[in-house]
């Protein structure tokens, strides 16, 4: 402690305080014609999944996951499903090349019956894909990062930009490379083999400890990571963070906003923006959860992992099990609950009474 001016003690280092961008009812983003289709293709498809083959429901929540993150995002796992599920002429481009351990492709998966695709399972696939090329240029994301970074000019400060999936951040890394800042190093922070440095659309890779240095040191401004940079990493020099999509873990959220909203940030508040499109499952939890989160978040100190089922279950359309849910997590911490208050007890009713000597020596035996 220090004292101030008035004689008052006053905290060594100030609480970082955050502005939050996107959280009102009407900050989603507008689904456009196209993306809609999409959208609503790969529900279809899920839908005609789910009544053949076991386990399709949690397939349904990781396809509209990708889909929800990026358009090039989903256009890759449509990809993949048609090239791997259906034998069909698609990208031959070697998807392994642009994924992470951290990465859910993988569980895409689930089990044999579900890559046996139907002719109308196939159709419905191809449609969604249609729909997602068409307009790859007119990602409205990628239209809001553009707006946040240049004429909100949160690049002036410094900004992360976090996605689950490295084939978004990578898309993105290239898009403002390439169209908006061919001379500015942009980061791409991920798994140690897919970390470094992109200027003018080309890519060559940073050892992860020299990327944390140029951060350090200012000479770097503009960071794209997945969850690999949510651990680890201090970007106190960055004033500005972006969730391109909402991880479904919501520690993993916490843990984004800890990169820069610690200990040595040079500002007083933090701007963070949560993107979500309105209608889509993350919409549907966002208004679920928006008057419950802050007072969650104040009495655990972070947001408990049991609220990840949430989102499923609102993919799965079981939104009576997701408020349930809800309304479990209790409305006071569990120590609180415990040991708030103090009962009297008639000392008569005890099981036990210590003597003096033998309190001493129960409460000096370690834990």
């Amino acid at each position: 402690m220090e004292i101030g001016v008035d004689g008052v003690p006053q905290p060594l280092t100030k609480p970082v305080k955050v502005q939050l961008f996107g959280e009102g009812d009407r900050d989603s983003i507008p689904l456009p014609l196209y993306f809609q289709k999409a959208y609503e293709k790969a529900e279809e498809f899920s839908e005609a999944l789910s009544k053949r083959a076991k386990g399709a429901g949690f397939f349904k929540t990781l396809l509209l996951r990708r889909i929800g993150s990026t358009l090039y995002s989903g256009q890759r796992t449509v990809d993949k499903l048609l090239s791997e599920w259906a034998g069909a002429a698609g990208d031959e481009q070697e998807f392994s090349a642009f994924l992470e351990d951290e990465d859910d492709m993988d569980e895409l998966s689930v089990s044999d019956s579900m890559k046996d695709l139907t002719p109308a399972e196939i159709r419905l696939l191809k449609l969604c894909k249609e729909a997602l090329e068409s307009s790859q240029d007119k990602d409205p994301k990628y239209l809001e990062v553009q707006r946040y970074l240049f004429e909100e000019q949160w690049l002036e400060s410094g900004c992360i930009i976090f996605s689950q999936y490295y084939d978004s951040v990578w898309w993105l890394a290239t898009q403002l490379s390439k169209e908006h800042l061919p001379d500015e190093p942009i980061v791409i922070y991920a798994g140690a083999s897919c970390s470094g440095i992109m200027t003018n659309g080309l890519f060559r890779k940073i050892n992860r400890d020299d990327i944390k240095k140029k951060v350090r040191s200012g000479q770097l401004r503009l960071v794209l990571g997945t969850d690999a940079a949510s651990e680890g990493l201090n970007l106190q020099r960055l004033g500005t963070l972006i969730n391109l999509d909402l991880p479904w873990n919501p520690t993993r959220l916490e843990q984004r906003k800890g990169r820069i909203q610690r200990i040595g940030q040079i500002r007083d508040t933090v701007k963070i923006l949560n993107m979500r499109y309105r209608g889509s499952v993350e919409d549907r939890v966002h208004e679920l959860l928006s008057d419950r989160l802050e007072d969650i978040h104040g009495l655990f100190g972070q947001i408990p992992d049991v609220l990840e089922d949430v989102w499923v279950d609102i993919a799965l359309g079981e939104v009576e099990e997701a408020t349930k849910l809800i309304d479990g997590v209790k409305h006071q911490h569990p120590f609180d609950e415990k040991y708030s208050r103090v009962e009297s007890i008639d000392w008569e009713s005890c099981r036990m009474v210590l003597s003096s000597d033998e309190r001493r020596d129960v409460l000096s035996v370690g834990w």
